[in-house]
């Protein structure tokens, strides 16, 4: 807790100091909302709370929400000096938009492709995206059909179809896997200036599923495992994709702790 704690106030420093063009009383009010779901409770019940935050208004279900829209901003902002105008984003693991909101209202994306199948967390996407379309409620993985999604009782994000021993997990259900080039191809989408990838260990079947996706996608943004249960550890993706022309620009890696995941960002050579 203590930890959780010293993480969360350094978060609020780089939110308030580094994470630029956002008025001050937005950042205020997001910290300050962000304590107070957490004293009076992480459950809203069936109705989704509101803040305006750079520019639009997000809706979320508990305060996990609101830290991981802060924690977003404050690793992600740099972006905005990496993608090009108007990018083209694909989020795949996006659970209830906190990514969509960042990509559309700091990042001034064209166009957001958000793919999240916890059914809660979609029905939030859906309402956090601009283009509630270009939303999709099924697993990306290099097979096609369906799989067992684990939803984690201490967090959706933790959610999976990659089953962890020592996870507490309140609900599963079968969802619809689908791989993502044949996706992109639905869509019509001729080139990805970024691809984020964050799903809880299955990272690696997402990108085997994304071999003509990758060779049209300018940056790729994806979290790694080191300690825990995933298709591949952060060395196989890692090689994964410096074979598919991309090289490793950025690395970060919680503090506190044993690290279960980095998130790296790579760039097309």
């Amino acid at each position: 807790m203590l930890q959780m704690m010293i993480l969360s106030l350094k978060l609020d420093a780089i939110l308030m100091f580094s994470v630029q063009d956002i008025p001050v009383m937005q950042k205020l009010c997001l910290i300050l909302s962000k304590y107070a779901r957490f004293i009076r409770g992480s459950s809203n019940g069936a109705r989704p709370l509101s803040i305006m935050f750079s520019g639009g208004k997000f809706r979320y279900a508990d305060a996990f929400g609101l830290a991981s829209l802060q924690r977003v901003f404050c690793s992600s902002c740099a972006l905005r000096k990496a993608v090009p105008e108007n990018p083209v984003i694909v989020d795949v693991g996006a659970n209830c938009g906190q990514f969509n909101h960042f990509s559309h209202h700091y990042l001034g994306a064209s166009r957001v492709i958000s793919i999240e199948p916890e059914k809660e967390s979609f029905g939030l996407l859906q309402l956090n995206s601009a283009r509630a379309e270009d939303c999709f409620p099924c697993a990306i993985s290099d097979k096609q059909g369906e799989v067992t999604f684990y939803v984690a009782r201490e967090s959706s994000q933790l959610s999976s179809y990659v089953f962890e021993e020592g996870c507490s997990y309140k609900d599963a259900y079968a969802v619809p896997m689908r791989r993502l080039d044949d996706l992109m191809q639905d869509l019509g989408i001729d080139h990805v200036d970024l691809l984020k990838i964050d799903t809880e260990g299955s990272e690696h079947h997402v990108l085997l599923s994304a071999s003509e996706t990758l060779s049209k996608t300018r940056m790729v943004l994806i979290e790694m495992s080191i300690f825990r249960k995933s298709a591949a550890n952060l060395f196989k993706i890692g090689s994964f994709l410096e074979a598919a022309g991309f090289v490793m620009v950025e690395f970060s890696c919680p503090r506190g702790g044993q690290p279960r995941d980095a998130d790296a960002l790579f760039r097309r050579v």
